[in-house]
This record gives structure tokens, C-alpha cells and sequence, in this order.
């Protein structure tokens, strides 16, 4: 296996005096799919958060490309190759998609061209000069998502992308994911839908109150157990949705 992307090790995280992540290592290698899943409160935001720069580890140590990166802000991570897709749309909903994708292009990126973006998400091409509030909530998204492709990163992090979508755009957008994959991405993938990401991904690791208790391929974890024990609920198949 390649050098991995991103690597944590032996890293305690929290805020304030509240630890979240505990004695936590993980890697993510080009082109590799690493689910993170986990009861709400396990600490995969943190996560997250952490690896991205945000919030600073209280022991351990981040790198990214092979480089100690812990003590590095949030923009040289990403200028470094990672690349952050919080939950929730962030767009600017009073621009254009059009303006939208300018200003998601990184001004270290050797050219401002948006057509992988476009590849990626063809809905985006037909509607580049509407107003991006306008749009529905799963072009939102996949607006928000466009800066995995336009950034150009060598690891992207995903925090629920799916959230309040309809499924069959949850489908378009786990295509577009799978094929930046294959592209030699890392994705480190947390979804709220366990079977999808299981499906997407080469491994996974699974916390519980901000340990690992698991990590290895995806196909022998014990997905029924995850789904009982950690979430409580069958949540492989989502609930009808609004077409969004």
C-alpha cells in the first residue's frame, strides 16, 4: 500500500477540558475509502475537525503527505492536500453557481477551469447562472462538493453529505465520490447511512465514546451489531424523503 495521505497517531482531542478522542490512531492512503462510523457523540466530527486543523490535538501528532502537520493552520492543511466538506451547504446563496465555483477554486490551484467540477455533476452546468439559494438542497450539495474536484486534493474529509437529501440524489453523489476515488483521492467518509458507506468504502474504523473499537476491511465488520448496538436503529435503508 502507498504512503498514506493522512495519518493520525496516538491522538487525544476534546474542547476545553472535555476529551473526545482518546489514544486514536488512523491512516487513509491515495485512492483508499476509510468510513468512520459510530453512535452520535462517538467523536467523528472531532475527528474531523482535528485532522483538518481546526482544533488542535492535546497529545499526539497529525501528518499529512508524510510531513508533521500538527502544528500547522487550517489553510496550510489544505494547501497541503487536505480538503474539508462540513455538514450542512455551504454555499453563498446570494451568488451565481457560476461565482460559486470561482471562489471555491484555491488561489494556489494552477488554473481557475471548473470543467471536472461540471463532469462530476452535470446539474451544475445547466444552471451556472441561477442564484445558488434558489437551487434545491441536493444541488446545493453537490455545489458544496465541488471543491473536492476543483481543489484538486490529495485527501478530501466528508461529514455527512447526505443529510436531509432523497436518495436517489444520495446515489449521484456517492457515484461522483466512488469515481474521485478511483481518480487516487483519499476520502475519509462520515455518514450518517452505514450500509452506503460500507459499500463505498476499502476499510473502516469504528469508534465508541472516542476510541476505536474496530478498524479493518469493511466487509468483516459485523454490520447488523453496528447497526443495533451503535445506532440503534436500522438506518441501512433511509426513510422516504422530499425529492430534493
Amino acid at each position: 500500500m502507498s504512503a498514506p495521505v493522512l495519518e493520525l497517531r496516538g491522538v487525544h482531542a476534546g474542547y476545553g477540558r472535555t476529551t473526545v478522542l482518546r489514544e486514536l490512531d488512523l491512516s487513509v492512503a491515495p485512492g483508499e475509502v476509510l468510513a468512520l462510523v459510530g453512535p452520535n457523540g462517538a467523536g467523528k466530527t472531532t475527528l474531523l475537525r482535528m485532522a483538518s486543523g481546526l482544533l488542535k490535538p492535546q497529545l499526539g501528532t497529525v501528518h499529512v503527505a508524510g510531513a508533521d502537520a500538527t502544528r500547522q493552520a487550517p489553510f496550510r492543511r489544505a494547501k497541503g492536500g487536505l480538503c474539508l466538506v462540513p455538514e450542512g451547504r455551504g454555499v453563498f446563496a446570494d451568488l451565481t453557481v457560476r461565482e460559486n465555483l470561482r471562489l471555491q477554486v484555491p488561489p494556489w490551484a494552477e488554473s481557475e477551469d471548473v470543467t471536472r467540477a461540471l463532469e462530476a455533476f452535470p446539474i451544475l452546468g445547466e444552471r451556472l447562472d441561477q442564484r445558488a439559494g434558489s437551487m434545491s438542497g441536493g444541488q446545493q450539495q453537490m455545489l458544496a462538493l465541488a471543491r473536492c474536484w476543483l481543489a484538486k486534493p490529495a485527501c478530501v474529509l466528508l461529514d455527512e453529505v447526505s443529510m436531509g437529501l432523497a436518495p436517489r440524489v444520495v446515489d449521484d453523489i456517492f457515484a461522483a465520490l466512488k469515481g474521485l476515488a478511483a481518480e487516487g483521492v483519499a476520502l475519509l467518509l462520515v455518514e450518517q447511512y452505514v450500509d452506503r458507506a460500507l459499500e463505498l468504502a476499502d476499510r473502516v474504523q469504528l469508534l465508541e465514546r472516542g476510541r476505536t473499537t474496530f478498524a479493518g476491511p469493511a466487509d468483516q465488520l459485523d454490520r447488523d451489531a453496528v447497526l443495533r448496538g451503535y445506532l440503534g436503529a436500522d438506518v441501512s435503508h433511509p426513510s422516504p424523503q422530499p425529492t430534493t
